[in-house]
């Protein structure tokens, strides 16, 4: 399912696995990490990808896509995941300050692994995902944002409720996102399960039937299309145990 070559990029998928998703949070049953994410970031882009290729023709390059979802953290791997919590608290100056470092990140890394990542420069690759400055770039960000919105409501689907808040911001995001990116008008809101229009999110009505996840009520409906068809992917694609293995205990 997924292909791509990174032929010469010793310990990359080690370094990317041993940095946790949602550290600020200290607890998370189905904690993932960098490399599991950016996998999903590619699977769902993936499912979508036809529907979206025929709104945009020659204006998307569907392979830089794909491969820009692969990598588009790399340079958290010298940073750090940086959490959205704290990106959306900082001043301007604060946000520019990150930006120098993670494009000193890119620097760095990009002088230890190979110049080319299926075909594309990934200097260039690290630099589109840190300034969303390519069509390309914007369908990763939106993605990458469903993909954390999705892993806080399988948290708040559990009963986890440190999740409520970061859940109903990513929602909150996902429904604004084409006003900070207008390109991305064209595929919102679409018909695909991904692209669909988000309503408010009843966290409480959630809550009142959560429990821990097991082999079958991952596989049940919730009536949230972008969640239900992130477990479909990620059970098809990734195993099951990605959605039912616990990783932290109560």
């Amino acid at each position: 399912m997924i292909n791509s070559t990174f032929d010469g990029f010793t310990d990359r998928e080690e370094k990317l696995k041993k940095i946790t998703r949602f550290n600020i949070y200290p607890h998370m049953f189905y904690r993932t990490n960098l490399f599991l994410h950016s996998q999903r970031v590619y699977t769902l882009i993936k499912d979508f990808l036809q529907a979206i290729s025929q709104s945009y023709g020659d204006e998307l390059n569907t392979e830089k896509t794909l491969a820009l979802a692969l990598v588009h953290d790399d340079a958290e791997i010298i940073t750090g995941d940086i959490q959205l919590y704290h990106k959306d608290r900082m001043t301007k100056e604060e946000l520019e300050k990150l930006d120098k470092e993670e494009a000193e990140a890119i620097e760095q890394i990009t002088k230890k692994w190979p110049l080319k990542v299926n075909g594309f420069s990934y200097k260039e690759l690290l630099y589109h995902a840190l300034y969303k400055d390519c069509l390309e770039a914007q369908i990763v960000s939106y993605t990458d944002k469903v993909d954390a919105y999705c892993e806080c409501l399988h948290e708040v689907h559990a009963g986890n409720k440190l999740f409520i808040n970061p859940a109903n911001d990513y929602n909150k995001r996902i429904r604004k996102f084409a006003e900070k990116f207008p390109l991305l008008n064209k595929i919102f809101p679409g018909n695909h399960a991904l692209l669909n229009k988000l309503g408010n999110l009843d966290t409480n009505k959630i809550l009142e039937k959560a429990d821990l996840h097991n082999s079958v009520s991952v596989k049940q409906s919730t009536g949230i299309s972008h969640y239900d068809r992130w477990k479909k992917l990620t059970i098809k694609y990734l195993g099951i145990e990605a959605l039912t293995e616990i990783q932290e205990s109560k």
